[in-house]
């Protein structure tokens, strides 16, 4: 004989709670109650409608999960259910309202329990943080068309795994999603690539193995015109980066050269950033059709994080609404927050609209900017920048905002912070370079920052003049 016992599990009250799960499923919040079936220690969701008797779920229990048992009891509370309607007995009041109930089958060997062959979960790096119900709804949608058999497609092009995540229908993608393992030059890269034997990544002043935690960085401070979002918030950013965020994904579809199994070892952590539709790429059509305030919102986000990757094929093309404006939509932040600014590249910079002035709208925002802000927000978020790639940031905001307010275009700007050549350095290079050649041992890098500041402000007297 199998038993069953009916009780709320302890250790499920965060993941239940968390509004996705549900939709993870396919499941209504407007059903009665929600079962969840502990076997081989993987949860199997199942409904419970207010018409469903004992006898009726004692039989999907056999018919759905594989159970071959001549007589089964449930019990909840210490108490066998005998009533026929399950609701009379089975009513809890969970969080939000939601009924949620854990239903554990003790082991038994003639349970056959069905394996599921993927896993997806966000990473919880401070539990302080509570997820946007946008972020929510990523993470479910994603695990919603897994459910349902649509496999990761991974994309062709790129330098680093890729994975385009289908929606339940499987005629559409809702995610991206982004391995740490699978990144240019680390060990798992899908496409042949030589491993990095110093850590260095494709472009110099970047790691290996952090292109994860820079794309999910280049979503949160991209900033709503009205400032920091307040957590959970679901404003669009000031530049338009799809809501990104880290989470650990299992599935066989994966790159795994040393093969796989559904085991832990082989999760991975990685970003996933929410499909954006479009109708192309920047490369894909000319640049003199793209609205001056497009061009110039992206322009904001690149100078600030000292983008190195910055081409035509990161920027998305879509057309909005009725008049189909169109709309850009940079993607592909994993070289942003450099160490070094040698290998800054802006695709914008030699375009028509990058030599207009910046609009009164965009001047109050890069005024409000605070870098020391933005590293403590990371931090709360999980990353730590080191301080080498701490302090181009500090010089890269430091710079947009000097510049901006003294009427310098994204074109002058950019120019002092791209090099010319890959020979020359760039003018915020040799800035940087006079302010260390000043310093001593002793120098702090509040110090370093404040005669950077000054030589920088000497530099731009001059340049307005000319």
């Amino acid at each position: 004989m199998s038993f069953a016992s009916v009780a709320l599990c302890p250790a499920l009250e965060e993941v239940v709670n968390f509004p996705g799960f549900v939709g993870r499923f396919g499941l209504s919040l407007d059903d009665p109650i929600l079962i969840f079936l502990n076997i081989a220690e993987s949860l199997n969701p199942m409904r419970v409608m207010e018409s469903d008797s004992l006898a009726s779920v004692k039989l999907r229990f056999q018919s759905i999960k594989g159970f071959f048992v001549k007589k089964q009891k449930l019990f909840y509370d210490g108490r066998e259910l005998a009533r026929d309607y399950l609701h009379h007995e089975l009513i809890l009041d969970g969080e939000n309202g939601e009924n949620v109930i854990h239903l554990l089958i003790k082991n038994s060997s003639k349970v056959l329990a069905k394996p599921k062959n993927f896993s997806v979960e966000p990473v919880a790096v401070n539990r302080e943080i509570e997820l946007s119900a946008l972020l929510k709804d990523l993470i479910s949608s994603t695990i919603e068309g897994l459910e349902k058999g649509n496999a990761p497609i991974k994309s062709s092009d790129g330098s680093g795994g890729a994975y385009f995540m289908q929606d339940q229908s499987g005629h559409k993608y809702v995610s991206v999603f982004k391995p740490i393992d699978e990144e240019p030059m680390a060990v798992n890269n899908p496409h042949g690539q030589p491993l990095s034997l110093d850590g260095e990544g494709l472009k110099k002043g970047t790691q290996v193995g952090e292109g994860a935690f820079r794309e999910v960085a280049a979503y949160l401070l991209d900033y709503p015109i009205t400032g920091p979002r307040s957590s959970p918030d679901d404003q669009p950013g000031f530049a338009g980066v799809p809501p990104t965020t880290m989470v650990k994904c299992l599935h066989k579809d994966f790159n795994h050269p040393n093969g796989y199994s559904f085991s832990q070892e082989n999760a991975k952590i990685g970003s996933l950033q929410m499909f954006v539709s479009n109708v192309g790429t920047c490369e894909d059509m000319g640049y003199g059709v793209f609205p001056v305030d497009q061009v110039h919102k992206i322009s904001v986000l690149d100078i600030r994080l000292a983008n190195a990757d910055r081409h035509g094929g990161n920027i998305l093309v879509s057309r909005d609404g009725n008049d189909g404006q169109i709309v850009l939509t940079p993607i592909d932040h994993g070289y942003c927050f450099p160490n070094k600014f040698e290998d800054c590249t802006f695709e914008w910079l030699y375009w028509p609209q990058a030599k207009e002035p910046y609009s009164s709208e965009t001047l109050e925002y890069i005024k409000a900017l605070d870098a020391e802000q933005d590293i403590e927000l990371l931090k709360f978020h999980g990353w730590e920048i080191p301080p080498s790639c701490a302090r181009v940031f500090r010089i890269s905001t430091m710079l947009l905002k000097k510049g901006a307010a003294k009427g310098l275009t994204p074109f002058d700007i950019g120019s002092i912070m791209c090099r010319e050549t890959l020979e020359k350095e760039s003018v915020i290079e040799q800035i940087i370079c006079d302010a260390e050649a000043i310093a001593s041992e002793e120098t702090t890098e509040e110090e370093i920052i404040s005669t950077v500041s000054d030589i920088m402000d000497r530099y731009l007297d001059q340049y307005s003049l000319n």
